[in-house]
């Protein structure tokens, strides 16, 4: 795969996002609808003879189980197809910052952040366990927290039906599948897995939220996976002592060995977690020092594109223009914006970037950023000219929207 390829004669390839043991994501262009996406890709000549079966099987799934869970909390799928000897799963692109980075870069999250992150993962897993779907592989290199503060789960790939049949014919290698950093002691031991199991690994991510490491620690994958079964609980206040006793309790039960011993449900925990989350999601965008990143998680390797000259991008973004495609010029000087650039280029780009969401007919963004250009440009001056276009583009977008008159 490389930047510019067509699959299925709709999407475009922009740029790599990740990459797994048997698969790629990458960024892309839905020509179509004029909207991003991400592309993410089974690459069957890289998996054992022996294993393809099984895997296509589970990419497939993954289309499908993620698909029907009709929630904030996960990636909308787009379609599903062929492309040559792979699969693909075109998806919506998620921008934001992935969880794993986030805690390497702060160590420990305040109370309330971590307590907010672990409240909208319970929503997903709600929805989730009410259609019958474990994830069975909960890991902080899975869960994205996008720009808006809203928690995505992602890769639902070894998600498991709760019925022992299908589990059979997709655990058919004889593998235990999770991340044994945050599995449960039944799925270690190789047992039928529930939505307890969920709960036991938003427990060990919780934990490690809160401390800058998980519940356990081994030198191997095997000897993880003792700990997990054998290992005592450990106590989080032994290692933060402003953790709230009610929060420390939940905790532990979370992280109990029987399942039978934890919540009885996604929906109890996340009410359980509601009083420790206050402000947390303002608090935790506003503090963040990572860039966002857009991420359909193939892996735990991020690619940002390519660093190109402004006058190159500009170039570009004209010519994205004059082919209609609005959406995926206003995604390049996002990314432009985002990667910062001298103040006296941010005005035409943000004025470009205003105009391109009107030209989408995405009123509601372009008002909003039509009315910050405005504000900016009359507080520092200078713009007469286009500070009143600003103001009248923005009047145009809230007559579109059927909003009144700012005055």
């Amino acid at each position: 795969m490389q930047a510019g390829d067509r699959i299925a004669d709709r999407y475009e390839l922009t740029y790599p996002i990740g990459r797994g043991g048997m698969g790629q994501v990458w960024a892309g262009y839905d020509e179509r609808l004029d909207r991003p996406v991400a592309v993410k890709f089974l690459r069957t000549s890289e998996v054992p003879e022996d294993e393809r079966e099984v895997a296509v099987k589970r990419f497939r799934r993954e289309a499908r189980v993620t698909a029907r869970l009709d929630h904030p909390g996960v990636p909308v799928i787009h379609d599903l197809g062929r492309h040559h000897d792979d699969l693909y799963i075109a998806m919506q692109l998620v921008r934001g910052y992935q969880l794993a980075d986030l805690v390497a870069e702060r160590d420990r999250l305040p109370v309330a952040e971590a307590a907010s992150i672990a409240a909208q993962v319970t929503s997903v897993l709600e929805t989730a366990h009410a259609a019958s779907l474990v994830h069975r592989d909960l890991k902080p290199q899975n869960l994205m927290i996008t720009p808006s503060g809203v928690v995505k789960v992602l890769d639902f790939g070894v998600a498991a039906l709760l019925g022992p049949a299908e589990q059979s014919r997709l655990t058919a290698t004889g593998q235990t599948l999770g991340t044994p950093a945050y599995i449960a002691p039944e799925q270690a031991a190789g047992a039928p897995v529930g939505p307890a199991a969920d709960l036991y690994a938003l427990g060990c991510i919780l934990f490690e939220m809160l401390t800058g490491v998980p519940p356990f620690e081994a030198g191997s994958s095997l000897e993880m996976l003792h700990r997990h079964m054998r290992s005592p609980i450990p106590i989080v206040t032994e290692y933060r002592a402003d953790v709230p006793d009610d929060l420390a309790h939940l905790l532990f039960c979370l992280l109990a060995k029987d399942p039978s011993d934890r919540p009885a449900s996604a929906g109890e925990v996340g009410q359980l977690l509601v009083p420790f989350a206050g402000e947390g999601r303002v608090a935790l965008l506003d503090a963040c020092g990572i860039e966002p990143v857009a991420a359909a998680s193939a892996g735990s390797v991020v690619a940002q594109p390519s660093t190109r000259t402004l006058a190159d991008v500009r170039s570009q973004i004209g010519e994205l223009a004059e082919q209609e495609r609005f959406v995926q010029a206003a995604e390049l000087i996002e990314g432009v914006l985002a990667a910062g650039t001298a103040v006296e280029e941010q005005v035409p780009l943000r004025y470009d970037l205003a105009n391109l969401h009107l030209l989408a007919g995405d009123y509601r963004q372009a008002r909003q950023a039509f009315e910050d250009l405005a504000k900016d440009l009359n507080r520092v001056g200078g713009y007469p000219d286009l500070l009143e276009d600003c103001r009248n583009n923005a009047a145009v977008c809230r007559a579109e929207l059927g909003e009144p008159s700012s005055g």
